[in-house]
């Protein structure tokens, strides 16, 4: 079972990941150094402003979930704060660490923009790799880590979201009926060049999940 996450819990462990990662030397982060990085106005979205009190109560919980630990060692002047996303994830995979913690700091995100934004935590190869990893997560049983969202209009790419702050969303409904308009110029269809440009990329996600799927079996 899943553990959850609020909003500002989902922000604080993302922030201690990505810092632990990003920022080896001032890792593990003091109280002020983890507020610092909560709030910060880039890698994030929604940006956020939180006071000591809430991050104080998120900390707590996430601590009680197993998730943080507060630790002071002879000679530091306060306490210091380690995560522990490995628990969250039943798995220690540097991507799969990057791929949630850049889902958790920014929410749903196209396989393009989170390899993008987590190349500076893991490495991927190609977007087709990273869509690849989405696509093994929302097939994980019992319980998935990210859902593939409906495409809105004028999308052009689908989203993933982490589903650590609630289950993946209902699938759009019917569209009402409306009364019929006259008909209008059909709009071109997809060059041969562009459908075979997609089938290449849809098959080389398929073909790097059945890569990762047969390397977890192997590793059993």
């Amino acid at each position: 079972m899943l553990i959850e996450l609020n909003d500002i819990e989902a922000r604080v462990l993302g922030s201690l990941a990505e810092k632990s990662l990003t920022t080896r030397e001032q890792y593990p982060l003091t109280f002020n150094a983890l507020l610092n990085a909560c709030n910060q106005k880039t890698s994030r979205e929604p940006v956020m402003t939180l006071d000591a009190g809430t991050l104080g109560k998120a900390v707590t919980t996430l601590i009680e979930k197993g998730l943080v630990e507060r630790q002071q060692t002879p000679g530091d002047r306060a306490p210091k704060f380690r995560h522990y996303i490995y628990k969250l994830l039943d798995a220690t995979d540097p991507k799969l660490v990057g791929l949630i913690t850049v889902l958790l700091l920014r929410g749903p995100q196209t396989p393009g923009e989170i390899k993008g934004r987590a190349d500076r935590l893991c490495e991927f190869g190609s977007t087709a790799e990273v869509e690849g990893v989405l696509l093994e997560l929302c097939a994980r049983s019992p319980d998935p880590l990210t859902a593939r969202l409906p495409r809105q209009t004028g999308q052009k790419e689908t989203r993933y979201r982490h589903l650590f702050s609630g289950g993946a969303p209902a699938a759009p409904a019917e569209p009402a009926a409306v009364v019929p308009r006259p008909a209008e110029p059909a709009a071109a269809a997809p060059s041969p060049a562009d459908r075979l440009t997609r089938l290449e990329k849809r098959v080389e996600a398929l073909e790097t999940l059945v890569k990762n799927l047969e390397e977890r079996r192997t590793e059993r």
